[in-house]
């Protein structure tokens, strides 16, 4: 049933990417269909679905504008052998060390642009596009267990075949065993089209990636993120080398394979052979859909993309927040996203140094974090204390160190030593805590001082966290995790306002 419902949900998706990309709505099931094998056999991640994204269609238009087809196959080739050689080089792992400002100024770059590029088909047929739009909001509304860009597609195609008849349809789909596509492949221009394949490369690990954390939460288990890299890489470079757009694991497809039962690398590899019978079967009714429903589906899905909540904690994040992803977003619109990404990190990098630089405690903020000792209080309670800022540099060592060390069903997380936290190490925490609470653990945080207090506050975790999990004084957080133990829960943490933190 995961693969089942990943391809319905595929196979509109995969005709709009290949089309909008100038590639051709056949480049876009090539993609999905082979791309999305490969990368479902050889990943590191069992239910992630593979295929053409949005953001990737972005990132393709301007290769295919300048170098052609046979120019974006080359660069989509060369970047699944980059992702291989990453993958082989253990460096799955970067995309955790992102700050959380600068993933969210991608997302909303690529969002923009992502709706850009269907703008002009949306207009050949303003009707359709309306009623595409408007059926498919309405599916969101009442019908949410049903894909909702079929239904828009499907009455995108009605109501042009039954009253509008435009000629602006997807067309004929000669759908057969691909053949290689090295012919057009033009090898001449190698050079410059390194710099092109880095950025697909980037974009498509970090989607993957980011879609493979994801999806652990959902189910409970850890991805392997360089093996998912190699899986990456090789369905890149399989899906190029038959004429087929570069392939991205992405959070939408795969969290509706996980929805609908999806839970090993049966239902990934299934959506492919699905999808492929898909279009094998209702090929003459696919050549019939207007190019309108799919901008339209294109145009829906790039709202959905952009990362909402994070204009959200504008408000309530330091400025740096908000400036970091402002200038992120607009270098993805109007630069690139690998400069937007680089700019970004050393930004953020910048306002790290500045937090350490005016720290008032100046000898421990020297370490990256992470440098902790482990107390057992209870037997059933374990304290683990950590020294320095928590930065987004220092969240995964926490992890890890956590990871390895909690064998025991309730955490108390000893903040006392730490001098600072910053937006995304806030972020970071909630996500790392709700996981391990998914997992059956109990989870407090105690020692807090002014600082990180304020911090968690502004960024509203101590709320979502629940305030009696959340204490001012260690000694609280122990006794109510050993309240918890006793099966006492009369007492409650102390916390008092923001104002005495």
């Amino acid at each position: 049933m995961g693969g089942a419902t990943a391809a319905v949900v595929a196979l509109p998706l995969g005709l709009a990417f290949g089309i909008a990309s100038g590639a051709g709505a056949l480049a876009g099931l090539y993609g999905s269909i082979f791309g999305g094998l490969v990368a479902a056999v050889f990943g590191g991640c069992g239910v992630q679905i593979t295929g053409p994204t949005g953001a990737m269609t972005v990132v393709l238009v301007s290769i295919v504008s300048r170098y052609g087809i046979g120019g974006m196959l080359l660069a989509g080739a060369l970047a699944g052998l980059m992702q291989v050689v990453f993958g082989l080089l253990r460096l799955g792992g970067f995309v955790k060390y992102l700050p959380q400002p600068v993933i969210a100024g991608f997302t909303n770059g690529v969002s923009i642009l992502f709706f850009m590029t269907a703008i002009g088909d949306a207009f050949e047929t303003l009707s359709i596009t309306v009623i595409t739009t408007v059926v498919i909001l309405l599916a969101l509304r009442f019908f949410k267990k049903v894909p909702e860009s079929l239904f828009g597609l499907v009455a995108g195609l009605v109501v042009n075949e039954l009253f509008i008849r435009s000629p602006h349809v997807v067309g004929d789909l000669p759908f057969q065993i691909p053949k290689p596509a090295l012919g057009i492949m033009p090898f001449s221009e190698l050079g410059q089209l390194i710099m092109p394949a880095f950025t697909i490369c980037l974009l498509g690990s970090i989607s993957a990636l980011l879609s493979a954390e994801v999806t652990d939460g959902m189910i409970g288990v850890r991805h392997d993120s360089n093996r998912e890299l190699i899986g990456q890489g090789l369905g890149n470079l399989v899906s190029s080398m038959i004429g087929g757009l570069p392939v991205s694991g992405a959070v939408a497809r795969s969290g509706v394979n996980v929805h609908s039962g999806g839970r090993t690398r049966l239902s990934s590899i299934l959506h492919a052979i699905f999808l492929m019978l898909m279009v094998l079967v209702f090929g003459p009714i696919v050549k019939r859909i207007p190019l309108a429903s799919l901008a339209a589906i294109l145009m829906v899905a790039s709202v959905r993309t952009a990362d909402w909540k994070s204009l959200k904690l504008m408000p309530r994040a330091r400025w740096s927040y908000g400036a970091i992803m402002t200038i992120t977003t607009i270098l993805t619109v109007v630069k690139d996203l690998t400069i937007a990404v680089a700019v970004g990190v050393v930004l953020a990098g910048i306002v790290v140094l500045v937090e350490l630089a005016f720290s008032p405690r100046g000898k421990v903020v020297g370490r990256q974090s992470a440098k902790a000792s482990v107390s057992p209080i209870h037997p059933d309670v374990e304290v683990i204390a950590f020294h320095g800022p928590l930065f987004f540099v220092g969240v995964e060592n926490m992890r890890r160190f956590v990871r390895a060390r909690s064998g025991k069903p309730i955490l108390v997380l000893d903040l006392s030593n730490v001098s600072v936290i910053d937006e995304t190490g806030a972020l970071a925490l909630r996500d790392f805590v709700w996981r391990l609470q998914g997992e059956g653990k109990s989870i407090y945080i105690g020692g807090l001082n002014r600082r990180p207090l304020r911090m968690l506050i502004r960024m509203g975790v101590v709320d979502s966290l629940g305030r009696s999990r959340v204490c001012k004084r260690l000694e609280s957080a122990v006794r109510r995790a050993s309240e918890e133990v006793s099966q006492d829960n009369r007492d409650e943490c102390v916390f008092g306002p923001l104002g005495s933190a």
